[in-house]
């Protein structure tokens, strides 16, 4: 049973006054002395002081870690209450702790039990039932060093009999006990009795986090990236304070990640201070929302349109939080980001990539020049004029650009209109870009769109991680200008397919490759299993350079057809083939009349089975989407849009 202290005992526990100095094995922890270093140092010097100590405390705030740098090595035994299911468990781990080495395990139980021969350690004690184990590990108890029992809350034995064995080695054995727990995961009602019974005092232990940022830089002290670190600890323990959140962990992790991101720098990244402290706040907010699940990867993307966009967005709430970082900024893009906290990978190439593409490291008349004028309002206005005009000599020349580039010049060109600097009004901006944009197109200067089954649902508001320029109100003419320049990629895909067929025809003759051009294999190149291109090709051409090809060829050409047949139900792209399958096999079917033997049989066996009639044409059922991003990159866990709806573009 726990033995009940008397009120003035416990009234007693916690003297008013304490000793002036704290003696070198309180010290050691460095810091001022805190409460519960200072009770620690006056509760070891107790003898049989009849009740233990709790410590309390948030996960992670480093409780253990204060208790144990409160005492010297040799004052303390620590006993991981983890997994324990039994009493007997319990008493072990602490009798092994006391009596760490064999000979002297084996002194005891020779002592207990003569007639056990060579006692090799613990689990020679097989001989004893439990209750004499009990016994005997309850006599050679030694009171010399205070008790430590950790992780009270993860221990598997009921909470009453792990409190009654501590309870004996407080009340029998005279020792002195300091149990630490994270009490707010122990839900038991038990544990709350316990506190009057068996515990004098309870501390609560609160995060020391100058103390331990220090002990997770030391290591680092006198290297390059403690010196790169010097002048922004002060910003990562601000940062820290201002999460409000107390696992010190979390302050752990964040220091590595920042070890790892410096190794990726070169050194001109690394002495740009303007820079460093930017990214150095960036990462540490980041670090932390995302570990502590505040933020997930989905908040990574489109920043800017949640900061500017939507108050109530964790982007909005952390920059209120915060202060002065500008989590929205694309000095780190979002995809970099979700590689770091999501992903877990600093790739150094996409990291010295991404920060040369910032406007901390532009050089006038090198980098493209919408990066120049899309970071007008931290650049000098020379720099933004000279970018201006390169920009607008890009449009006026027809200089050939990726789309994604182009984009960013027609979204600016719509900002300017948007904010008169053009002299133009919205309208006139789209119209000029429609214009520009067919005259592109007649160049050849327009790439096509991609052969990709998702093409339809790329995500059209961002190029090269930095969102396009787009306010609220100019969204729809933004998407004007985005359409047009959809449909000319379409059509130059269509002249591309057109200029493929001759190829497509010659690979008949080598049936397994004809396959793989237009079927998804998952194991080879099949560029046309999502376009329609079969129709651009006549079909009695079609069917007469399928007769000429080798026998061999036949069964992979009808297989084509047929798996072509089936996947337009799913795919909008390929109806367009249907009546010219069907016009195909009424081509065949007249070749078959004209046969007899087994060139009618083989004929017969390698025509498609799947095609239907034209009432195949009615049914619409809807198709797989997967929504990407413009330039190739994955677009982040989103829902696929609409039918025909365009994604909306981001403002920066």
């Amino acid at each position: 049973m726990l033995k009940l202290i008397s009120k003035n005992a416990r009234k007693a526990v916690f003297p008013a006054e304490f000793p002036s100095e704290i003696e070198a094995p309180v010290r050691k922890a460095g810091g001022a002395p805190s409460a519960l270093r200072t009770y620690i140092d006056y509760y070891r010097k107790l003898e049989a002081p009849g009740f233990a100590v709790l410590v309390t405390g948030e996960w992670g705030i480093g409780k253990t870690h204060q208790v144990i740098h409160s005492l010297d090595t040799d004052e303390f035994f620590h006993i991981s209450l983890f997994g324990l299911r039994t009493a007997e468990e319990l008493r072990s781990a602490v009798f092994a702790q006391m009596f760490p080495t064999r000979h002297r395990i084996k002194a005891l139980v020779d002592d207990a039990k003569q007639s056990m021969h060579a006692a090799s350690g613990l689990f020679a004690l097989g001989g004893f039932t439990p209750a004499l184990l009990g016994a005997f590990l309850d006599k050679n108890v030694t009171t010399d060093r205070v008790l430590i029992f950790d992780d009270l809350e993860r221990s598997r034995m009921p909470l009453k009999v792990l409190l009654g064995v501590i309870n004996n080695y407080v009340e029998h054995s005279g020792c002195r006990v300091i149990v630490i727990v994270h009490d707010k995961k122990m839900i038991d009602p038990y544990l709350t009795d316990a506190k009057e019974k068996l515990f004098g005092q309870t501390l609560e232990a609160l995060p020391q986090i100058e103390q331990a940022f220090a002990a997770f830089m030391q290591k680092h002290r006198g290297t390059s990236f403690g010196q790169f670190m010097a002048p922004h600890e002060q910003d990562v323990l601000d940062i820290f304070s201002k999460s409000r959140r107390p696992s010190l962990r979390l302050l752990k992790y964040l220091v590595e990640d920042l070890r790892r991101f410096h190794e990726a720098l070169d050194k001109h990244h690394r002495e740009h201070k303007t820079a460093m402290d930017e990214v150095v706040k960036m990462i540490s907010v980041f670090a932390i929302e995302i570990r502590a699940g505040v933020m997930t990867g989905n908040d990574l993307a489109d920043r800017s349109q949640q900061a500017f966009g939507d108050s109530e967005s964790k982007i909005a709430k952390a920059n209120v939080r915060y202060g002065t970082i500008q989590l929205e900024s694309n000095t780190l893009q979002d995809a970099l980001l979700s590689d770091m906290f999501v992903k877990g990978i600093y790739d150094a190439n996409a990291i010295r990539r991404n920060l040369d593409e910032s406007f901390h490291f532009l050089v006038p008349g090198e980098d493209p020049p919408w990066r120049t004028v899309i970071n007008f309002d931290k650049l000098d206005d020379e720099m933004v004029a000279i970018a201006l005009a390169r920009m607008n000599n890009q449009i006026a020349t027809f200089e050939e650009i990726a789309p994604g580039e182009m984009l960013h010049i027609l979204a600016l060109r719509l900002m300017m209109a948007e904010q008169t600097i053009s002299g133009l009004s919205p309208e006139e901006a789209v119209a000029e870009a429609k214009a520009y944009i067919d005259a592109m197109d007649r160049l050849g200067r327009i790439p096509p769109r991609s052969l990709k089954y998702d093409w339809k649902h790329e995500r059209f508001d961002a190029h090269d991680g930095v969102g396009f320029w787009v306010s609220e109100p100019m969204k729809s003419y933004f998407e004007q200008i985005v359409d047009h320049l959809k449909a000319a990629q379409g059509a130059a895909l269509e002249r591309e397919l057109q200029q493929a067929a001759p190829d497509l025809l010659d690979a008949l003759r080598h049936g397994e490759k004809f396959f793989e051009m237009l079927v998804t294999t998952y194991t080879s190149n099949n560029p046309y299993a999502h376009v329609a291109i079969l129709d651009t090709i006549e079909p009695e051409t079609f069917v007469k350079t399928w007769l000429a090809a080798p026998k061999s060829s036949w069964y992979w050409i009808g297989s084509a057809i047929n798996e072509r047949y089936k996947a337009s139900f799913h795919s909008e792209a390929l109806r367009r083939e249907r009546p010219w399958s069907r016009q195909v096999i009424k081509l065949l079917e007249s070749e078959v009349e004209k046969l007899q033997g087994f060139a009618r049989f083989r004929l017969s066996r390698a025509m498609p089975q799947s095609i239907g009639g034209s009432d195949d044409d009615e049914i619409e059922e809807p198709t797989v989407r997967t929504i990407g991003a413009l330039d190739g990159q994955p677009a982040g866990e989103q829902q696929p849009a609409a039918e025909g709806h365009n994604e909306e573009p981001t403002p920066v």
